[in-house]
Order: C-alpha cells, then sequence, then structure tokens
C-alpha cells in the first residue's frame, strides 16, 4: 500500500497503530516527506500514534491550523 501511495504522489501518511510492521514505518520515513507512527516525543495514547487521540496534538505540531464543528 505504501508503494502504491508514493507512486500516486501521495505526499504524508499515518500509520495507525497495529497496521504496520517496523520495516513499514522506517519505508514510510525515508520515502515520504511526512510520515507519522510509532511511538515518539508527543504520543498520548499506549499504542503510538493514534489519529483518534493525538490527531490534533500532531496538527498543531505541524504548524496546521485545527477547527473541530459540531454534527
Amino acid at each position: 500500500m505504501l508503494q502504491e501511495a508514493k507512486a500516486a504522489g501521495v505526499k504524508a501518511v499515518w500509520l495507525q497503530p497495529g497496521s504496520f510492521e517496523d520495516q513499514d514505518l522506517q519505508y514510510a520515513k525515508e520515502n515520504f516527506e511526512s510520515a507519522v507512527g510509532g511511538f515518539e516525543d508527543g504520543t498520548i495514547g499506549g499504542e503510538g500514534w493514534c489519529v483518534l487521540v493525538d490527531g490534533e496534538n500532531m496538527m498543531e505540531a505541524a504548524g496546521k491550523k485545527v477547527a473541530t464543528q459540531r454534527l
């Protein structure tokens, strides 16, 4: 999947906990402008970067404005 994303021109990927092996994360970090996955400073969840738990923090760390909307 990561190879297909790279070939399609995807610039950034987020690897959810449990969805990848160590070599997949290494490939992502080497082949994309931005790759999030695993454990690094700033993770809140006990399983590594999770978009539902850490998504807003990661976006803010990347300098992106986070807007919330009530549905």
